[in-house]
């Protein structure tokens, strides 16, 4: 799909995303192109789960708007936040004041389907200014199975122009336990030796899961390749039974043509 090879751009991805888990990351802004369809693949592990959340901006929208928005949307989504999945808090007077300016309504729709299903797993319409959430996106069976935690994730926008939207994904392995130990703090939760063991856990865990990928990623290219070189295996049969069969009649045609001249 990238036209060059996958593994080291997976591998970076892999790098690049552990690295912003570790930070205080900001949300990914996505182009919805208007009367087009915008998707992208979206991975869980085994045995894990997910909330997608969402808020579209319109293209036009001004700076100081895009930055408020994006700031209280990276709350949600941050586990040592107040806000974290909750709603925004309230805009100030003249944010407020400047969100209502833009009286168009989304016509954006938003789709997800699991990998190898012809019909979608959820479909959500979404609002201006307006964050939504998809929750417990995965089936949660036990288990490996190759097609299990593969989705696509796809933007439709219906209107006569382009439409930003700030999306996030939430997995569950990794806020359960922040959530848990959120209002329980001991003195024997702060050592360095048990931070160490929770972050070498957690890469542990990363890396079973980008190997799962990886595995499953494998398993696709390899079905899509079959499915490629058996097309062009039955594609050459056909050009050799077109070619012999034109042979065939230019052949006839000939004979008959001298015949009737009396050159043969």
């Amino acid at each position: 799909m990238l036209g060059k090879s996958s593994i080291p751009c997976t591998v970076l991805a892999s790098v690049l995303l552990q690295f912003i888990g570790s930070c205080s990351a900001y949300p990914i802004i996505l182009e919805a192109v208007h009367h087009d369809r915008t998707c992208i693949d979206v991975n869980i592990g085994d045995g894990d789960d997910a909330h997608l959340l969402f808020l579209p901006l319109p293209e036009d929208v001004t700076d100081e708007l895009e930055d408020w928005y994006t700031t209280e949307f990276a709350e949600m989504t941050r586990a040592e936040s107040k806000h974290f999945l909750k709603d925004i808090e309230t805009p100030p007077a003249d944010i407020m004041k400047k969100t209502k300016q833009y009286r168009t309504h989304s016509k954006v729709t938003c789709t997800l389907q699991e990998d190898d299903e012809r019909q979608s797993t959820k479909t959500q319409t979404l609002k201006y200014f307006t964050p939504t959430m998809m929750q417990h996106i995965s089936k949660n069976s036990k288990g490996w199975n190759m097609n299990r935690g593969n989705y696509r994730l796809c933007f439709t926008a219906r209107g006569s122009a382009d439409v930003r939207i700030l999306f996030d994904m939430i997995k569950i392995s990794e806020y359960q336990e922040k959530m848990k130990k959120k209002h329980i703090v001991k003195k024997d939760h702060l050592t360095p030796l048990e931070e160490t063991f929770d972050e070498t856990a957690a890469l542990a865990k990363a890396v079973i899961d980008e190997m799962h990928y990886m595995e499953k990623r494998e398993i696709r290219m390899k079905k899509t390749a079959d499915g490629t070189n058996a097309r062009i295996r039955w594609f050459s049969y056909v050009s050799i039974a077109v070619l012999m069969g034109v042979t065939w009649l230019q052949i006839n045609y000939l004979k008959g043509y001298f015949k009737k001249k009396k050159v043969l």
